[in-house]
């Protein structure tokens, strides 16, 4: 093995992409191969990086969502071809939004049953929309501290972007499912996880609410400026998370490298933990990389990046190398987080890879393709 490459650009992605902070860890059947962190958790007081240092996950947290709706299914209190509408009832009739000839919108009820199924897949036709007028509604009526209950009833008021399961469209699909599994277990998302994600893997540094005690570990996050061509301080602002009290399913989690890259192998080792705990079957891992992609589908998971990949629950997966251009293997699967975030796991090369860095309009589609070209050409040198 030869990181030279892999850290040359690593240290470089500042200057290349204007990525103030780099964190990056590698597993190899069991062991860590590489880790190498780079750049600064502020740009402004020039403080280097630290290896504890925490981030918004973003959409990396949706693998935890994936991992326990999956295990509801397996403990018997979920089928996914069940009505979403048996556990949250402000999904029984759901309008569909239909445009005419002229342009003008109005809605039809749902030629399909919504269904959990779609909301693993991302085929519900539930958008995104962070400042959707419902929930700014919501917000104001709970003070600024509504639910997830209450966001999400207050989101199934919106109709649906398609008829279930004709299209794949990223958006709350998960954050959906986090509520059902709040109700059939009877206690908060977050503490849900707790109990039986981060505590059996042995997660100690991964939360659900930016607490002030946590404030000074964070990495500043920025956004990168196309016109200044630079990064700008953002702060520990997280345009997904509606308030104090929600926890959200598709973009809540806060963690570090060092705890995700435990979550990260135990995905990769079919559902058992670097402790020995298992917390999910192989096979629910094998059918969470699966690609649940169809010919009605298929066509709208068309971003750049993606190419060679098919969708499973949560997940990118990798079906052709051919169409992808990727070095990686088959069956390896991962997904990204809104600030930089990089989860990856290939059950194949017993292969676990966590890269965090904390900069909205992150360069995902040019550093993560680079990243996984960069670590699997070195394995073999």
């Amino acid at each position: 093995m030869n990181f030279k490459y892999l850290t040359e650009y690593i240290d470089n992605l500042y200057d290349l992409e204007g990525v103030p902070s780099r964190d990056i860890v590698i597993y190899q059947k069991g062991k860590e191969i590489y880790r190498h962190s780079a750049g600064y958790r502020n740009l402004a007081t020039a403080e280097p990086i630290r290896r504890d240092d925490l981030y918004y996950m973003y959409s990396a947290s949706k693998l935890l969502t994936m991992v326990a709706a999956l295990q509801q299914l397996e403990r018997g209190k979920i089928l996914l071809q069940e009505p979403v509408s048996k556990y949250l009832p402000e999904y029984v009739n759901p309008k569909v939004k239909v445009m005419d000839a002229r342009g003008a919108s109005s809605t039809v009820p749902a030629r399909h049953t919504l269904r959990i199924w779609h909301l693993m897949t991302m085929t519900s036709g539930i958008a995104y929309n962070t400042k959707a007028p419902e929930i700014m509604a919501c917000m104001e009526e709970h003070n600024g501290a509504p639910s997830t209950a209450d966001i999400i009833k207050a989101f199934a008021t919106r109709p649906l972007n398609f008829h279930p399961g004709e299209h794949w469209m990223y958006g709350f699909s998960h954050d959906v499912l986090a509520r059902i599994i709040e109700v059939v277990t009877g206690e908060s998302f977050g503490n849900y996880v707790q109990k039986n994600i981060f505590d059996p893997i042995g997660m100690k540094n991964s939360y659900y609410h930016l607490t002030d005690d946590l404030i000074p570990r964070m990495a500043m996050q920025y956004k990168f400026d196309a016109a200044q061509g630079k990064p700008i301080e953002f702060g520990f602002k997280n345009d997904h998370i509606f308030g104090p009290k929600f926890e959200s399913g598709g973009a809540g989690c806060i963690s570090c490298v060092d705890d995700y890259i435990l979550f990260a192998e135990t995905l990769t080792h079919k559902g058992v933990a670097p402790n020995g705990n298992r917390i999910l079957s192989g096979r629910a891992v094998d059918l969470m990389r699966s690609d649940c992609l169809d010919d009605n589908t298929r066509p709208d998971f068309n971003w750049d990046a993606f190419r060679g990949y098919g969708y499973g629950f949560g997940v990118r997966t990798f079906i052709s190398p051919a169409k992808g251009g990727s070095l990686t293997s088959l069956g390896e699967f991962a997904w990204g987080g809104a600030a930089g975030a990089y989860v990856h796991c290939d059950p194949e090369k017993e292969l676990s890879i966590v890269y965090l860095q904390h900069m909205l309009n992150s360069k995902e589609p040019i550093v993560h393709p680079r990243l996984r070209n960069l670590i699997y050409a070195a394995l073999e040198y």
